[in-house]
């Protein structure tokens, strides 16, 4: 187990939250060498392999980061980041070893914001390595309004880890995109125009390109309808979506550089609900576009169909109007480690045998996919409703490469 030092914010760095598209390099500490002599490559892909899986912590969903932490920290290691205005190390010890979590495999980081934020995977850092080894870090606008401190996060973490730190005014979060770590990356066009309704796609496309690296761009139109924003309006009839307006990585996902995963609909579904229809013509829209889409070597993708996570329809109020709405439920949403593959479940004991027998296809799936990872399944609804998954509240640290011999 290892404790880091608490990272400061500083107040000079929040006048620099709006800055115009022409991108602005903060160097760090002794790291005062030009980014720009040596380009480094586009970011790891998950499925590469990885130092760390960064966890935030938040008492909001204490229960399933513990769950968690315990799967991955048997094999792989957690980076577990804590807000140290409003946590203490000593008391996460107390508690993981209440629980008995294996620490050994467990990394304590502070830093300083006022509140928490488990999101990690859309405000989290991306690092880059050039053929030296040498890392940069790169930070997108983070779009949520209602935590803008943490644009600061990825800055307090590079001074503190001695790294030079890019940063791009392009609004942008860690679910939106997925790339295969080649030089492709996946973006939805309905997303990314909502965060960024002043530039045009070719603008945001050029940015990706230059900050990421990106050799080619591959364009989704839309997410599935549960990923709707809820206020948007209602979906089909008085059914919402209870979403962040259509992240990738809730039906969509690279399973290696050449294989494509995507949710599909099973047939059988399409009588239970009009709802399903529309989560059909939405996925069949993607596979179109991916099944004529290609790699940045020119070369096309394999694509996998993975079962659509059963979707919950609960009941609320909208105006003083009774209505129903979707958390996102999606088997898509999971954490990929050197060694495991978590993937939410969605089957309680008195369900529908249908759920469970999702839940099995799911699991056989994954691990026909990833044949030499572990896979587990582990309920994360309590995520779905509001608005995420496994997936949003991790971010893996791609492992250092070896610097070569200067002899």
């Amino acid at each position: 187990m290892k404790i880091t030092a608490g990272l400061t914010a500083t107040q000079g760095l929040r006048t620099c939250l709006f800055v115009g598209l022409s991108c602005i390099f903060l160097f760090v500490n002794a790291c005062q060498q030009d980014a720009e002599k040596t380009r480094s490559a586009g970011p790891a892909a998950e499925f590469d392999p990885q130092e760390s899986t960064y966890i935030c912590w938040s008492p909001q969903f204490q229960e399933i980061s513990l769950r968690l932490i315990e799967e991955i920290s048997r094999n792989d290691h957690v980076t577990l980041f804590y807000n140290q205005r409003n946590h203490d190390v000593e008391s996460l010890q107390d508690l993981f070893q209440q629980r008995q979590i294996n620490t050994d495999n467990l990394t304590f980081t502070s830093f300083d914001l006022e509140n928490d934020n488990i999101w990690i995977r859309d405000y989290g850092p991306i690092l880059l390595q050039d053929e030296q080894g040498q890392q940069e870090m790169v930070t997108f606008h983070y779009p949520h309004e209602e935590n803008l401190e943490y644009n600061l996060f990825s800055e307090q973490y590079a001074t503190k880890m001695q790294i030079p730190f890019l940063k791009s005014s392009l609004f942008s979060a860690g679910g939106g995109r997925e790339i295969n770590g080649r030089g492709t990356i996946i973006l939805i066009e309905g997303h990314e125009k909502y965060i960024n309704p002043g530039l045009s796609l070719e603008e945001i496309e050029k940015e990706y390109k230059q900050r990421l690296n990106q050799k080619n761009v591959i364009w989704l139109k839309r997410g599935i309808p549960q990923d709707d924003l809820f206020d948007h309006g209602p979906v089909i009839d008085n059914i919402y979506g209870n979403g962040v307006h259509w992240h990738v990585d809730e039906f969509c996902r690279f399973a290696d550089a050449q294989t494509i995963l995507l949710a599909q609909v099973d047939p059988a579904d399409l009588s239970l609900d009009p709802f399903y229809r529309v989560v059909h013509e939405r996925l069949e829209e993607s596979y179109q576009i991916l099944k004529d889409a290609r790699d940045q070597d020119g070369k096309p993708f394999k694509i996998i169909r993975i079962p659509q996570a059963p979707i919950i329809f609960d009941q609320g109020q909208y105006k003083g109007q009774p209505i129903y709405y979707t958390p996102v439920t999606s088997y898509l949403n999971f954490v990929l480690t050197n060694n495991l593959v978590v993937i939410p479940a969605y089957y309680n004991a008195g369900d529908p045998d249908l759920i469970r027998q999702k839940d099995e296809q799911a699991r056989k799936a994954f691990q026909e996919v990833f044949k030499s990872r572990r896979v587990v399944m582990m309920q994360a609804t309590e995520l779905n409703y509001s608005g995420g998954g496994l997936h949003c509240i991790t971010m893996h640290q791609p492992k250092v490469k070896k610097k070569p011999n200067s002899g």
